[in-house]
Parts: C-alpha cells; structure tokens; sequence
C-alpha cells in the first residue's frame, strides 16, 4: 500500500496520542514529509546467508527529487538485492519503501566523512529491448560516464533440514555491473572489468585507447583503474 510519508507520520503520532492519552510532542515535520515522496512498507525478508544492504547500517542521507526539490538528514539504505532505496521513520522505526520514479539522485554519507553518489538511470538491455530503470553509483560524470549498479545476486541455494522441517537457504553476493554511457547518450555495459572487454566496446578508439592505457601503466583490473581510465579519455580522447 502507497504511503504519503508525511500522512503516515501523522498517523502515528495520533495513534500514539489516543492510545495513551497523555500529550506527546509531535515530532519536527521536515521536508522529507513532503507528499511527493511516496512509498510503501517494506519488510525485510530475512534468511540469506550474506548481505543484501550496499550499506549495513542506516545513513544520514540526502536525495535529489525529480521535481528538483532537496531533502537532508534522513536515514537510508540502499537494498542492492531488489534495487530499492529503504527509508526508517525514526520516530516509529517503520520502514518505507521509496517511490523509485520521483527519485533523481540520493546521497549515502559515511562515518569516515566519504558519500557515495547514486543516480536514477534509463538502461537499455537486451539489445534495446527491454528498458529499466535503476539506481547506479555514480563512478564518472563526462562527455564518457560510469556508473556501478550495485547488485547482489543470488548466488546459491541448498536445501536444509531444521528441526525435522526442511526449507531452502539462499546465498547471495555482490554482482556490480558497469554501464559506460557514450557521448551519443547509449549505454554500454561491462559484467567484468577486463582489457580485452572494454577494448570492445570502443572499436573506432581501440589503438587510443589502448596507448593511454600503455603509457599510464593500467592494467584495468580493479574498478579504480577504470575510473581513471575513463576520466582520461574524457581529456584525451572524447574532449
């Protein structure tokens, strides 16, 4: 069931009153209450062997609405299994499920003082086949752009007795995918992050790119020799 964040705010703070009829302060009522920020209770589901959160625990966040509009300082996670992003009511501990479609972009801020980035993108997969959208942590922003689902998967299932009952236990892992955005606005999409594969998708600047890589001495194995190597053919190549 759609919620309006606010309403359901609201809602509780009654029940609470009613209940116990004592008067109790209701809670500042910050932007994040605005009605254009939906979504639905959500519920974990609980039981795989490994973790489905991008972020363990609940970060003071921010998030960018399609509307332009900018809400600070709530508590957020990201679900990398489902792709969705939770918010907790602090007050009442409910968690919501957001509205993907009024989501522009969302911040994750760390203890450490670091933020990770994330965007709502329009991929096309299949071979323009099927469209989706998803949200994608923003690795480079250019003429040439990366951004990394994060993903877990599941990645295997046993079958277990406990207490005489049998059930189904799930493993699950993180799978990120890479989708390169060209100047012409298409996505291309890297399962891994390989020489040979990345070369590919670049036909038309395979010699340039493979000097830069050369010259710089990037072996293209870790997701920070793609970073640079992007923000290099955004200078050299693509400028």
């Amino acid at each position: 069931m759609k919620y309006t964040l606010y309403l359901a705010a609201l809602l509780i703070c009654t029940s609470v009153n009613a209940q116990t009829n004592v008067p109790v302060k209701a809670p500042e009522v910050k932007t994040t209450f605005s009605p254009k920020l939906t979504g639905e209770t959500y519920i974990e589901k609980k039981g795989y062997k490994g973790e489905q959160f991008f972020n363990k625990d609940w970060l003071e966040s921010d998030i960018l609405l399609t509307t332009g509009e900018e809400i600070h300082g709530e508590n957020l996670k990201y679900n990398g299994l489902l792709d969705e992003l939770i918010w907790v009511n602090t007050s009442s501990y409910q968690q919501f499920k957001l509205d993907k479609s009024f989501i522009s972009d969302f911040w994750l801020k760390n203890e450490t003082g670091s933020t990770n980035h994330f965007k709502r993108i329009n991929v096309n997969e299949q071979k323009d086949v099927h469209s989706s959208d998803i949200f994608a942590e923003v690795g480079v922003e250019g003429k040439v752009s990366l951004f990394i689902q994060r993903r877990i998967i599941i990645v295997g299932e046993e079958n277990l007795y406990r207490n005489g009952t049998l059930y189904l236990s799930e493993s699950i892992g993180e799978k990120p995918l890479y989708y390169i955005k060209t100047p012409s606005n298409h996505y291309l999409i890297l399962s891994r992050i390989r020489k040979k594969a990345f070369l590919n998708l670049f036909p038309e600047q395979k010699k340039d790119i493979a000097k830069i890589m050369k010259e710089n001495h990037l072996n293209l194995k870790t997701e920070s020799d793609l970073i640079q190597l992007i923000i290099m053919l955004n200078k050299n190549v693509f400028n």
